[in-house]
């Protein structure tokens, strides 16, 4: 079991830590270590995810293990139009989880939170993209009910790889297992 909740401006450091490492840990194959370094100092720095923390269409949210343990994180933005259709709704800008913890069923489990939410905030649909070579990531987030749009530009300071935009309505989202999913303020 896994609790799930709405990050405060107090988790701003576990935020940092574990936004790094999961980073680290996902994507250091497509960065040099200065390119990395910058990257990661600009998107989880203090003052920046203060800022997000803060924002009224930004929610952060952290993942626990039965311990406590913080094992993964999520940020979305609300009400966000879609790259290529333009369509509104969640983005799913970031989802990120230990790698010693993959295959838990964790993402399934923040997924489906993820589509209550939006759907309780009035939303019709939760879009993400994801890296055009990461074809586990495509095939998982396509057994949940998304589907592929179109491609944008992205590159890092070493490799030009491009993103696969992804939309699930929410009316028609598989919606993973409820079980196992606690919520606390």
């Amino acid at each position: 079991m896994i609790n799930i909740r709405e990050a405060k401006i107090t988790d701003l450091n576990a935020l940092r830590e574990i936004g790094r490492q999961t980073y680290r840990e996902h994507f250091s194959d497509i960065w040099s270590f200065a390119g990395m370094s910058d990257f990661l100092d600009q998107d989880f720095s203090p003052s920046a995810l203060e800022k997000s923390l803060n924002s009224l269409n930004q929610i952060w949210l952290v993942v626990a293990d039965e311990g406590g343990k913080v094992v993964g994180f999520s940020k979305i933005n609300l009400s966000k139009p879609a790259p290529i259709s333009g369509e509104v709704g969640v983005e799913l800008q970031k989802i990120y989880f230990l790698k010693s913890e993959a295959g838990r069923g964790y993402g399934k489990q923040l997924l489906n939170y993820i589509y209550e939410l939006g759907t309780k905030r009035g939303e019709s649909l939760v879009w993400l993209d994801v890296l055009k070579t990461n074809l586990s990531a495509r095939r998982f987030y396509s057994s949940l009910g998304f589907q592929e749009r179109g491609e944008i530009p992205f590159k890092t300071d070493i490799v030009e790889i491009g993103m696969v935009v992804m939309v699930c309505p929410l009316s028609n989202s598989m919606q993973p297992h409820r079980a196992a999913i606690s919520s606390q303020d």
